[in-house]
């Protein structure tokens, strides 16, 4: 199916595949986190659905623990509604 629908539409098909990087990932979830413990509730739910590994989980995990959740950087709630993933 993926194959014919890129077949009979190759601009759709190209302008699609941009926007498969759109949504926020682990890592924009944890800059806007305020404490500790809501950084490793996010880590473990992405470590629940499978979009992280349990490695990546840890080291995650390791870097909050020694550097505070300020590490990834701060955003806002209500960020990615104004401004995207800049």
């Amino acid at each position: 199916m993926k194959m014919s629908f890129k077949k009979l539409f190759p601009n759709l098909y190209r302008e699609l595949e941009r926007y498969d990087s759109i949504y926020p990932t682990v890592l924009d979830h944890l800059q806007v986190c305020e404490t500790e413990k809501e950084a490793f509730e996010v880590i473990d739910y992405f470590e629940r659905i499978e979009e992280i590994t349990p490695d990546a989980a840890d080291f995650l995990k390791e870097l909050v623990k020694r550097y505070g959740v300020g590490v990834f950087g701060r955003r806002k709630r209500g960020d990615w509604e104004k401004y995207g993933l800049r």
